[in-house]
């Protein structure tokens, strides 16, 4: 059984980082509540094993969470491809491949960024986490995080400023 120390401190990572972890996990699944839901159910496992709380819970959470959420999007694609295919099959267009990238709608700025330079720039900004955090999440050194972050703040800066010089009349 779950001691209340246990419960209280996974509904103070909940408060604290639920609405943080759904918007790293929608970067990648149209399913990140779940994710969010998943992992906090790995976490109260966790807990109730011989090591109990992991050393620092918030990057743990951010791990499991990416997990989920690249395992959930590998599915989706899945299903979307096999949809597509007896779609086709359906309508007789049996030579025809599906054009994903087609599939797809409009992305907005942060989406055109590469998906490792967008997650670097949701766990620093929105998440809040530090550059050793981030580090350890994305399996990288610290310094690394930085450029990246940097590198990715100017190609959204180019973006937005290229954008709004084609508005102009």
């Amino acid at each position: 059984m779950e001691s209340p120390t246990g419960s209280r401190q996974i509904a103070e990572l909940l408060d604290r980082h639920g609405a943080s972890l759904e918007l790293y996990a929608a970067q990648w699944t149209v399913a990140p509540a779940d994710c969010v839901q998943e992992a906090f159910i790995q976490l109260a496992v966790q807990i109730q094993q011989p090591g109990g709380l992991p050393t620092n819970p918030a990057a743990w959470l951010y791990r499991v969470v990416r997990n989920h959420a690249l395992n959930a999007a590998r599915a989706q694609r899945r299903r979307d491809h096999y949809e597509r295919v007896a779609a086709r099959l359906a309508e007789g267009k049996q030579g025809q491949h599906p054009r994903d990238a087609d599939d797809l709608p409009l992305p907005e700025a942060l989406d055109t960024l590469p998906a490792d330079l967008r997650e670097i720039v949701v766990l620093r900004i929105w998440s809040q986490l530090t550059w050793q955090e981030i580090a350890d999440i994305t399996q990288s050194s610290s310094s690394s995080a930085q450029r990246r972050y940097v590198a990715a703040l100017t190609r959204l800066r180019q973006q937005l400023e290229s954008s709004c010089l084609t508005e102009l009349p």
